[in-house]
């Protein structure tokens, strides 16, 4: 659609009004474009058009490749790995250490629990029922950790021996071995474990019960002094 200018009274389209002022341009100065610096005039180029070819090659340079990232495959993802880094087919190796341990959590937490029913010492009672809870924390633990490994879930069939001791102490020297020598053989299935969290969890839990073993030391140094 043209623009139209009014002049005199009548319309005058904008492509006359070129050649009116093109007449005039060159009267005055017949040797310079009167469009030099216009690029809607009547006699400006039409822009080149864009190609849309690929660039030649160049003889040495190899053209760029796609990354990774950008090309997006389904095995650039974490997690995609069909072998996890942690609690996986490596771990598998620990798995008859990692189920003896969950018996004997469960056991010595029964164990503990029952214990602290039958002692009058209100000291005693306290730790052995922070005993046996803590066991059965490491037990969930363990069971967590079987669970990624493998898949399954496992719940052993645990039966307690119901042990009689002539005292207190005897029943505490039987507690201070049990933590002291579980938190020598976490340290020891750590030190051989493959897998990298299996030997966190391991060395967590010996460090735990050893401390555990130290509490009980402790208590039965003051009921015995």
């Amino acid at each position: 659609m043209e623009n139209t200018i009014s002049g005199g009274g009548q319309g005058v389209s904008a492509a006359y009004d070129y050649r009116v002022y093109d007449q005039v341009w060159q009267r005055v100065s017949p040797g310079v474009d009167p469009y030099a610096g216009d690029s809607l005039g009547a006699n400006a180029a039409a822009p080149a058009p864009v190609s849309t070819e690929s660039a030649p090659a160049v003889a040495g340079v190899q053209p760029a490749q796609p990354s990774p990232a950008q090309e997006g495959g389904e095995g650039d993802l974490p997690g995609a790995e069909r072998n996890p880094c942690c609690m996986g087919t490596e771990a598998q190796g620990s798995l008859a250490v990692l189920e003896g341990f969950i018996e004997e959590e469960l056991a010595g937490c029964r164990c503990c629990l029952s214990l602290s029913k039958r002692v009058s010492n209100q000291s005693a009672a306290r730790l052995l029922r922070r005993i046996a809870g803590e066991k059965q924390a490491a037990a969930r633990e363990l069971c967590a950790a079987r669970f990624l490994i493998t898949g399954q879930q496992y719940a052993p069939a645990i039966t307690v021996e119901h042990r009689r001791w002539e005292n207190l102490a005897q029943a505490l020297r039987s507690c201070y071995h049990q933590e002291a020598c579980g938190g020598f053989n976490y340290q020891r299935a750590a030190d051989e474990a493959v897998d990298p969290c299996l030997q966190k969890l391991f060395t967590r839990l010996g460090e735990r019960a050893s401390r555990r073993a130290g509490e009980v030391m402790e208590l039965l140094g003051c009921l015995l002094c």
